[in-house]
Protein backbone atom coordinates (compact mmCIF):
# COMPACT_ATOMS: atom_id res chain seq x y z
CA UNK A 1 0.00 0.00 0.00
CA UNK A 2 1.17 3.34 -1.14
CA UNK A 3 0.54 5.50 2.25
CA UNK A 4 0.76 8.84 0.24
CA UNK A 5 -1.58 10.59 -2.13
CA UNK A 6 -0.94 11.03 -6.02
CA UNK A 7 -0.22 14.22 -7.58
CA UNK A 8 -4.07 14.10 -9.16
CA UNK A 9 -5.56 13.06 -6.12
CA UNK A 10 -4.53 16.55 -4.29
CA UNK A 11 -5.57 18.11 -7.33
CA UNK A 12 -9.02 16.50 -6.92
CA UNK A 13 -8.90 17.16 -3.49
CA UNK A 14 -8.04 20.91 -4.10
CA UNK A 15 -10.67 21.34 -6.74
CA UNK A 16 -13.52 20.00 -4.71
CA UNK A 17 -12.43 22.32 -1.95
CA UNK A 18 -12.41 25.77 -3.72
CA UNK A 19 -15.77 24.18 -5.48
CA UNK A 20 -17.14 23.96 -1.88
CA UNK A 21 -15.83 26.69 -0.52
CA UNK A 22 -17.50 28.93 -2.71
CA UNK A 23 -21.09 26.74 -3.56
CA UNK A 24 -22.04 25.20 -0.03
CA UNK A 25 -20.42 27.07 2.88
CA UNK A 26 -21.78 26.91 6.20
CA UNK A 27 -24.16 29.71 5.92
CA UNK A 28 -25.53 28.37 2.92
CA UNK A 29 -26.34 24.43 4.72
CA UNK A 30 -27.49 26.27 7.20
CA UNK A 31 -30.56 27.72 5.38
CA UNK A 32 -31.22 24.83 3.05
CA UNK A 33 -31.23 22.95 6.22
CA UNK A 34 -34.26 24.65 6.76
CA UNK A 35 -35.82 23.34 4.25
CA UNK A 36 -34.22 19.86 2.41
CA UNK A 37 -37.06 19.01 0.59
CA UNK A 38 -34.82 19.47 -2.99
CA UNK A 39 -32.12 18.90 -4.56
CA UNK A 40 -29.46 21.24 -5.96
CA UNK A 41 -29.60 19.78 -9.81
CA UNK A 42 -27.98 22.61 -11.18
CA UNK A 43 -25.33 22.28 -8.46
CA UNK A 44 -25.42 18.37 -8.88
CA UNK A 45 -24.84 18.46 -13.06
CA UNK A 46 -21.78 21.15 -12.29
CA UNK A 47 -19.78 18.78 -10.37
CA UNK A 48 -20.71 15.65 -12.96
CA UNK A 49 -18.83 18.80 -15.45
CA UNK A 50 -15.87 18.44 -13.25
CA UNK A 51 -16.06 14.41 -13.15
CA UNK A 52 -17.37 14.27 -9.49
CA UNK A 53 -20.11 11.71 -10.76
CA UNK A 54 -18.73 9.81 -13.13
CA UNK A 55 -15.45 9.28 -10.80
CA UNK A 56 -16.06 5.23 -10.56
CA UNK A 57 -18.28 5.11 -13.76
CA UNK A 58 -15.97 2.60 -16.33
CA UNK A 59 -14.95 4.98 -19.13
CA UNK A 60 -16.24 3.46 -21.71
CA UNK A 61 -19.20 4.20 -20.16
CA UNK A 62 -18.23 7.99 -19.85
CA UNK A 63 -16.73 8.19 -16.23
CA UNK A 64 -13.50 8.71 -15.07
CA UNK A 65 -13.11 4.97 -14.08
CA UNK A 66 -11.25 6.23 -10.66
CA UNK A 67 -11.04 4.12 -7.53
CA UNK A 68 -12.39 3.97 -4.30
CA UNK A 69 -9.51 6.01 -3.01
CA UNK A 70 -10.10 8.96 -5.35
CA UNK A 71 -13.83 8.68 -4.23
CA UNK A 72 -13.06 8.50 -0.43
CA UNK A 73 -10.72 12.19 -1.51
CA UNK A 74 -13.54 13.41 -2.61
CA UNK A 75 -16.22 12.22 0.16
CA UNK A 76 -13.65 13.30 2.70
CA UNK A 77 -13.80 16.67 1.67
CA UNK A 78 -17.96 16.77 0.97
CA UNK A 79 -17.89 15.70 4.62
CA UNK A 80 -16.03 18.74 5.89
CA UNK A 81 -18.58 21.04 4.29
CA UNK A 82 -21.71 18.94 4.80
CA UNK A 83 -22.08 18.75 1.20
CA UNK A 84 -25.64 17.32 0.88
CA UNK A 85 -25.27 15.95 -3.04
CA UNK A 86 -25.87 12.20 -3.60
CA UNK A 87 -22.31 11.18 -4.60
CA UNK A 88 -22.01 7.84 -2.12
CA UNK A 89 -25.47 7.01 -3.21
CA UNK A 90 -24.54 7.32 -6.62
CA UNK A 91 -21.80 5.84 -6.31
CA UNK A 92 -22.97 2.35 -4.79
CA UNK A 93 -25.39 2.24 -7.43
CA UNK A 94 -22.50 2.51 -10.11
CA UNK A 95 -20.74 -0.37 -8.07
CA UNK A 96 -23.99 -2.20 -8.27
CA UNK A 97 -24.76 -1.96 -12.06
CA UNK A 98 -20.84 -2.66 -12.82
CA UNK A 99 -20.95 -5.28 -11.05
CA UNK A 100 -24.38 -7.31 -11.39
CA UNK A 101 -25.64 -5.63 -14.64
CA UNK A 102 -25.29 -6.88 -18.40
CA UNK A 103 -23.47 -4.60 -21.18
CA UNK A 104 -27.15 -3.28 -21.60
CA UNK A 105 -28.21 -2.37 -18.53
CA UNK A 106 -24.57 -0.88 -17.76
CA UNK A 107 -25.09 0.85 -21.55
CA UNK A 108 -28.91 2.26 -20.50
CA UNK A 109 -27.48 3.63 -17.08
CA UNK A 110 -24.01 4.58 -16.76
CA UNK A 111 -23.96 7.29 -19.07
CA UNK A 112 -26.73 9.30 -18.05
CA UNK A 113 -25.47 8.69 -14.30
CA UNK A 114 -21.51 10.13 -15.23
CA UNK A 115 -23.33 13.24 -17.16
CA UNK A 116 -25.18 14.30 -14.07
CA UNK A 117 -28.63 13.55 -15.58
CA UNK A 118 -29.81 10.32 -13.60
CA UNK A 119 -29.39 10.55 -10.13
CA UNK A 120 -29.57 6.82 -8.68
CA UNK A 121 -29.54 5.06 -5.28
CA UNK A 122 -29.27 1.37 -3.89
CA UNK A 123 -32.70 0.19 -1.65
CA UNK A 124 -31.85 -2.80 0.70
CA UNK A 125 -33.04 -1.99 4.34
CA UNK A 126 -36.12 -2.52 5.40
CA UNK A 127 -38.17 -2.83 8.78
CA UNK A 128 -35.74 -5.73 10.52
CA UNK A 129 -32.14 -4.35 11.10
CA UNK A 130 -30.84 -7.64 9.90
CA UNK A 131 -27.90 -7.07 7.61
CA UNK A 132 -28.40 -10.61 5.92
CA UNK A 133 -30.19 -11.69 2.57
CA UNK A 134 -32.91 -12.73 5.97
CA UNK A 135 -34.02 -9.16 6.32
CA UNK A 136 -35.06 -9.02 2.67
CA UNK A 137 -39.01 -9.20 2.68
CA UNK A 138 -40.01 -7.59 -0.17
CA UNK A 139 -40.71 -9.64 -3.01
CA UNK A 140 -40.23 -10.52 -6.92
CA UNK A 141 -42.99 -11.98 -8.91
CA UNK A 142 -42.72 -13.35 -12.26
CA UNK A 143 -45.40 -12.52 -14.52
CA UNK A 144 -45.48 -13.36 -18.42
CA UNK A 145 -42.49 -11.68 -19.30
CA UNK A 146 -42.40 -9.36 -16.74
CA UNK A 147 -41.45 -8.75 -12.72
CA UNK A 148 -44.22 -7.76 -9.88
CA UNK A 149 -42.71 -5.59 -6.92
CA UNK A 150 -44.03 -5.57 -3.64
CA UNK A 151 -42.83 -4.10 -0.22
CA UNK A 152 -41.45 -1.20 1.49
CA UNK A 153 -37.81 -0.05 1.89
CA UNK A 154 -36.41 1.99 4.41
CA UNK A 155 -33.65 5.28 4.89
CA UNK A 156 -32.96 4.74 1.46
CA UNK A 157 -30.05 7.50 0.95
CA UNK A 158 -31.27 10.08 -1.41
CA UNK A 159 -34.38 7.95 -2.01
CA UNK A 160 -36.69 10.79 -2.45
CA UNK A 161 -34.30 12.32 -5.15
CA UNK A 162 -33.54 9.45 -7.18
CA UNK A 163 -34.16 9.04 -11.08
CA UNK A 164 -33.28 5.12 -10.88
CA UNK A 165 -33.22 2.90 -7.49
CA UNK A 166 -31.91 -0.56 -7.68
CA UNK A 167 -34.31 -2.23 -5.03
CA UNK A 168 -33.36 -5.72 -3.99
CA UNK A 169 -36.10 -8.14 -3.38
CA UNK A 170 -36.83 -11.91 -2.51
CA UNK A 171 -37.17 -14.20 -5.09
CA UNK A 172 -37.76 -17.64 -4.75
CA UNK A 173 -35.26 -19.01 -2.02
CA UNK A 174 -32.93 -16.03 -2.63
CA UNK A 175 -32.61 -12.25 -3.29
CA UNK A 176 -32.31 -10.20 -6.76
CA UNK A 177 -31.23 -6.92 -7.40
CA UNK A 178 -33.62 -4.03 -9.94
CA UNK A 179 -33.44 -1.46 -12.28
CA UNK A 180 -36.39 0.56 -11.34
CA UNK A 181 -36.91 3.76 -12.89
CA UNK A 182 -38.50 6.22 -9.94
CA UNK A 183 -41.80 7.00 -11.91
CA UNK A 184 -42.77 3.29 -12.40
CA UNK A 185 -46.04 3.43 -11.56
CA UNK A 186 -46.77 1.80 -8.09
CA UNK A 187 -43.39 3.53 -6.70
CA UNK A 188 -43.45 6.11 -4.12
CA UNK A 189 -40.94 8.02 -2.17
CA UNK A 190 -42.01 9.89 1.15
CA UNK A 191 -38.89 11.67 2.39
CA UNK A 192 -38.05 10.70 6.22
CA UNK A 193 -37.60 12.59 8.78
CA UNK A 194 -34.32 12.60 10.24
CA UNK A 195 -32.09 14.42 12.84
CA UNK A 196 -29.54 15.70 9.83
CA UNK A 197 -31.07 17.39 7.07
CA UNK A 198 -27.82 17.32 5.05
CA UNK A 199 -28.12 13.39 5.25
CA UNK A 200 -31.80 12.72 3.45
CA UNK A 201 -33.34 9.56 2.99
CA UNK A 202 -36.80 8.39 2.05
CA UNK A 203 -39.00 5.31 3.02
CA UNK A 204 -39.68 3.56 -1.16
CA UNK A 205 -42.84 1.60 -1.26
CA UNK A 206 -43.38 -0.87 -4.32
CA UNK A 207 -47.16 -1.37 -4.16
CA UNK A 208 -47.44 -4.14 -7.77
CA UNK A 209 -44.71 -2.08 -9.68
CA UNK A 210 -44.02 -3.69 -12.87
CA UNK A 211 -40.83 -4.19 -14.31
CA UNK A 212 -39.43 -6.20 -17.28
CA UNK A 213 -37.45 -8.87 -16.39
CA UNK A 214 -34.42 -7.75 -18.21
CA UNK A 215 -34.57 -5.03 -15.77
CA UNK A 216 -32.76 -7.66 -13.17
CA UNK A 217 -29.19 -7.42 -12.42
CA UNK A 218 -27.44 -10.33 -12.17
CA UNK A 219 -29.19 -14.20 -12.07
CA UNK A 220 -32.44 -14.86 -10.01
CA UNK A 221 -31.42 -15.00 -6.24
CA UNK A 222 -28.05 -13.92 -6.60
CA UNK A 223 -27.37 -11.32 -5.78
CA UNK A 224 -26.81 -10.98 -1.89
CA UNK A 225 -22.81 -11.85 -2.28
CA UNK A 226 -22.51 -9.01 -4.34
CA UNK A 227 -25.25 -6.58 -1.83
CA UNK A 228 -22.86 -7.71 1.13
CA UNK A 229 -20.03 -6.06 -0.58
CA UNK A 230 -22.13 -2.97 -1.73
CA UNK A 231 -23.15 -2.91 2.06
CA UNK A 232 -18.68 -2.74 2.98
CA UNK A 233 -18.54 -0.07 0.44
CA UNK A 234 -21.44 2.38 2.20
CA UNK A 235 -20.03 1.38 5.36
CA UNK A 236 -16.98 3.25 4.23
CA UNK A 237 -17.49 6.03 1.85
CA UNK A 238 -20.15 6.86 4.64
CA UNK A 239 -17.07 6.58 7.47
CA UNK A 240 -14.75 8.90 5.23
CA UNK A 241 -17.53 11.67 4.84
CA UNK A 242 -17.64 11.65 9.03
CA UNK A 243 -14.03 11.86 9.13
CA UNK A 244 -14.18 15.11 6.65
CA UNK A 245 -17.04 16.18 9.56
CA UNK A 246 -15.21 15.53 11.98
CA UNK A 247 -12.54 17.21 10.99
CA UNK A 248 -14.35 20.80 9.91
CA UNK A 249 -16.11 20.15 13.90
CA UNK A 250 -12.61 20.33 15.42
CA UNK A 251 -10.95 23.20 13.06
CA UNK A 252 -14.32 25.38 14.18
CA UNK A 253 -14.10 24.84 17.50
CA UNK A 254 -10.11 25.43 17.51
CA UNK A 255 -10.88 29.03 15.63
CA UNK A 256 -13.39 29.37 18.68
CA UNK A 257 -11.07 28.66 21.36
CA UNK A 258 -8.09 30.93 19.89
CA UNK A 259 -10.88 33.98 20.09
CA UNK A 260 -12.90 33.72 22.70
CA UNK A 261 -11.62 35.16 25.71
CA UNK A 262 -11.99 34.54 29.66
CA UNK A 263 -9.98 35.86 32.51
CA UNK A 264 -8.62 37.91 29.95
CA UNK A 265 -6.91 35.24 28.08
CA UNK A 266 -8.21 33.06 24.95
CA UNK A 267 -9.74 29.79 26.63
CA UNK A 268 -7.81 28.01 24.12
CA UNK A 269 -4.68 28.67 26.46
CA UNK A 270 -6.35 26.54 29.03
CA UNK A 271 -5.17 22.49 29.70
CA UNK A 272 -9.42 21.88 29.85
CA UNK A 273 -9.95 23.04 26.22
CA UNK A 274 -6.23 22.52 25.03
CA UNK A 275 -6.01 19.10 26.19
CA UNK A 276 -9.48 18.20 24.89
CA UNK A 277 -9.00 19.62 21.20
CA UNK A 278 -5.82 17.54 21.10
CA UNK A 279 -7.43 14.06 21.93
CA UNK A 280 -10.03 14.70 19.77
CA UNK A 281 -7.35 15.35 16.67
CA UNK A 282 -5.96 11.96 17.83
CA UNK A 283 -9.35 10.15 17.19
CA UNK A 284 -9.61 11.77 14.45
CA UNK A 285 -6.15 10.79 12.69
CA UNK A 286 -7.27 7.35 14.01
CA UNK A 287 -10.31 6.73 11.96
CA UNK A 288 -8.75 8.53 8.81
CA UNK A 289 -6.13 6.23 8.86
CA UNK A 290 -8.33 3.25 8.82
CA UNK A 291 -10.72 4.82 6.30
CA UNK A 292 -8.00 5.29 4.06
CA UNK A 293 -7.13 1.91 4.57
CA UNK A 294 -10.15 0.05 3.99
CA UNK A 295 -11.01 2.46 0.81
CA UNK A 296 -7.63 0.84 -0.41
CA UNK A 297 -9.10 -2.74 0.39
CA UNK A 298 -12.24 -2.21 -1.33
CA UNK A 299 -9.85 -2.30 -4.63
CA UNK A 300 -6.84 -4.40 -3.28
CA UNK A 301 -7.41 -6.65 -0.95
CA UNK A 302 -11.22 -7.50 -0.56
CA UNK A 303 -11.09 -10.19 2.03
CA UNK A 304 -9.83 -7.92 4.13
CA UNK A 305 -13.00 -4.37 3.45
CA UNK A 306 -15.41 -5.97 5.56
CA UNK A 307 -13.32 -5.97 8.70
CA UNK A 308 -11.76 -2.97 8.08
CA UNK A 309 -15.20 -1.29 7.04
CA UNK A 310 -16.44 -2.03 10.28
CA UNK A 311 -13.19 -0.70 12.57
CA UNK A 312 -13.10 2.90 10.00
CA UNK A 313 -16.79 2.99 10.14
CA UNK A 314 -17.13 2.83 14.72
CA UNK A 315 -13.95 4.75 15.36
CA UNK A 316 -15.72 7.49 12.54
CA UNK A 317 -18.83 7.46 14.52
CA UNK A 318 -17.18 8.51 17.98
CA UNK A 319 -14.56 11.07 16.57
CA UNK A 320 -17.54 12.52 15.24
CA UNK A 321 -19.84 12.04 18.02
CA UNK A 322 -17.14 13.94 20.38
CA UNK A 323 -16.09 16.50 17.80
CA UNK A 324 -19.65 17.52 17.12
CA UNK A 325 -20.60 17.81 20.81
CA UNK A 326 -17.37 19.41 21.98
CA UNK A 327 -17.52 21.80 19.04
CA UNK A 328 -21.20 22.64 21.13
CA UNK A 329 -19.44 22.90 24.17
CA UNK A 330 -16.51 25.01 23.35
CA UNK A 331 -18.70 27.67 21.96
CA UNK A 332 -20.57 28.23 25.00
CA UNK A 333 -23.95 29.31 24.93
CA UNK A 334 -23.99 30.51 21.57
CA UNK A 335 -23.10 26.97 20.08
CA UNK A 336 -26.70 26.17 21.50
CA UNK A 337 -28.43 28.79 19.09
CA UNK A 338 -29.54 28.21 15.75
CA UNK A 339 -27.36 30.42 14.22
CA UNK A 340 -23.88 28.65 15.50
CA UNK A 341 -23.06 26.28 12.70
CA UNK A 342 -22.14 23.74 15.61
CA UNK A 343 -25.34 22.02 15.91
CA UNK A 344 -25.03 21.24 12.28
CA UNK A 345 -22.60 18.90 13.17
CA UNK A 346 -23.33 17.43 16.19
CA UNK A 347 -26.47 16.44 14.63
CA UNK A 348 -24.37 15.00 11.84
CA UNK A 349 -22.47 12.64 14.42
CA UNK A 350 -25.65 11.68 16.15
CA UNK A 351 -27.60 10.43 12.93
CA UNK A 352 -24.55 9.47 11.75
CA UNK A 353 -23.51 7.32 15.04
CA UNK A 354 -26.45 4.71 14.04
CA UNK A 355 -26.90 4.59 10.81
CA UNK A 356 -25.40 1.80 8.96
CA UNK A 357 -24.53 -0.08 12.34
CA UNK A 358 -23.98 1.99 15.24
CA UNK A 359 -20.07 1.31 17.26
CA UNK A 360 -20.90 -1.48 19.47
CA UNK A 361 -22.36 -3.41 16.96
CA UNK A 362 -19.06 -2.94 14.38
CA UNK A 363 -16.69 -3.95 16.83
CA UNK A 364 -18.77 -6.99 17.83
CA UNK A 365 -18.44 -7.71 14.28
CA UNK A 366 -14.68 -7.12 14.18
CA UNK A 367 -14.25 -9.81 17.19
CA UNK A 368 -16.45 -12.56 15.21
CA UNK A 369 -14.03 -11.59 11.80
CA UNK A 370 -11.28 -12.24 14.59
CA UNK A 371 -12.17 -15.36 15.76
CA UNK A 372 -12.79 -16.91 12.84
CA UNK A 373 -9.25 -16.03 11.44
Amino acid sequence: MDFGFTPEQDALRAQARRLLDQELPLDRILAWSADPSTLDRALWKKTAVLGWAGLTVPEAHGGLGLGAVDLIVLLEEMGKSLCPLPLASTDLAVAALVALGDDAARAAWLPGIAAGDVVATVAIAEASDVPTADGIAATATARGGDVVLDGAKLFVSDGQHADLLLVAAREGRGTSLFAVPADTPGVTASPLVVVDATKPAAEIRLAGAVVPASARLGGIGGAWPTLARLLDRQIITHAAEMVGAADAALRMAVEYAKVRQQFGSPIGRFQGVKHRCAEILCDVESARSLVYYAAWALDHAPSEAPAYASMAKAAASEALDTAGEECVQIHGAIGYTWECHAHLFYKRGRQSHVWLGAPDEHYERVMRSLAQA
